[in-house]
């Protein structure tokens, strides 16, 4: 599995998880105040900009759906060992969360509102996964895995003129120790 499905399956794979926790308000990190609107608990859209499915890739509808957009940005590999037995691997990602302020919104912070949930979903689940985060497949075996993962950074990506409001999430994972084979 390569390293953008990793990071989409592990935030997909744990959605719903997630949002029930921020809903309720109960979490280990006691900054998320209860989100109580069905709105906010809808997963988004997630999309790794290589694929070439239809509404999938170059151009996304957001009139319908939040969009999260996740690509690489860059990868470095480094050898711990004189012999060059193993390697670690450093990653880095965006996660490009997207909402729309719906036309015709009586509530005026409303897309203000569902990046916020949206944001702190994603920070949950990347926050309570951070340390060794694996993918399980259907049978509950490890399909992926890797050591750290960590947002790093957080800038805004508005269009107040479309109405679409978002977050540019930076997040850094690292694999330590992987064998190389001859």
């Amino acid at each position: 599995m390569d390293e953008v499905t990793f990071l989409i399956r592990l935030i997909g794979d744990n959605w719903s998880t997630a949002t029930t926790v921020v809903a309720d308000g109960k979490n280990a990190f006691g900054d998320i105040p209860p989100q109580t609107s069905s709105s906010h608990k809808a997963q988004p859209l997630i999309i790794d900009i290589r694929s070439i499915e239809a509404q999938r890739g170059r151009r996304v509808d957001a009139d319908s759906q939040d969009i999260m957009i996740i690509y690489e940005d860059s990868a470095s590999i480094s050898h711990p060992t004189i012999d060059w037995a193993v390697r670690n691997e450093d990653y880095t990602f965006t996660i490009h969360i997207r909402t729309l302020q719906p036309k015709g919104q009586s509530v005026l912070t409303f897309s203000r509102d569902r990046l916020e949930s949206l944001y702190r979903i994603t920070r949950y689940i990347i926050e309570k996964k951070g340390l060794r985060p694996k993918v399980l497949d259907e049978n509950s075996a490890v399909e992926a895995d890797a050591e750290l993962i960590e947002i790093t950074g957080r800038s805004e990506a508005n269009d107040r003129g479309k109405r679409l409001l978002g977050y540019k999430l930076s997040v850094t994972m690292k694999r330590f120790g992987r064998t190389i084979v001859s």
